[in-house]
């Protein structure tokens, strides 16, 4: 019998690790398509967290004060 209750105990726990692992990505979705923030780098940890999630990721070169000012309209 305890081993039951102990078997139960994990699913349940496991079962709230996949429903807040759902929550994290579906916020995070809803973010970046409210924002449309997708082209940008991630805004907050929650969109962050559902990039990493759902494997989105921006690739940009990083961007220096050297650059900027080396840069010009022309």
């Amino acid at each position: 019998m305890a081993a039951l209750i102990a078997l139960a105990a994990i699913g349940v726990f496991a079962a709230g690790i996949f429903a807040g692992v759902i929550a994290v990505v579906s916020v995070a979705t809803r973010r970046e398509e409210h924002n449309l923030t997708l082209i940008s780098g991630a805004t907050d940890a929650v969109t962050w967290a559902g990039r990493r999630l759902n494997g989105v990721y921006v690739r940009a070169p990083r961007r220096t004060p050297a650059a900027d000012k080396t840069t010009a309209l022309v």
